[in-house]
């Protein structure tokens, strides 16, 4: 008996195929709203960083030594 019902749960749920789409459609959008809840996060979290932090990206090393902008 206990092998017939576990036969039985592996055929899944039964659901249908538009179900499943809506589930799918679900899903994805708490997906993307997980995504921007992120990218929010990330930037308070650079925008929080002195300048200098945030934007080492435009610094140039000079050949004798030092930086500059």
């Amino acid at each position: 008996m206990a092998a017939r019902k576990s036969r039985i749960a592996d055929r899944g749920t039964g659901t249908t195929r538009s179900a499943a789409t809506a589930r799918d459609r679900r899903a994805r959008a708490v997906l993307a709203a997980e995504t921007d809840r992120q990218l929010d996060d990330l930037i308070r979290r650079r925008l929080a960083l002195p300048v200098e932090a945030r934007m080492n990206f435009l610094r140039r090393r000079l050949p004798g030594g030092g930086s500059s902008l």
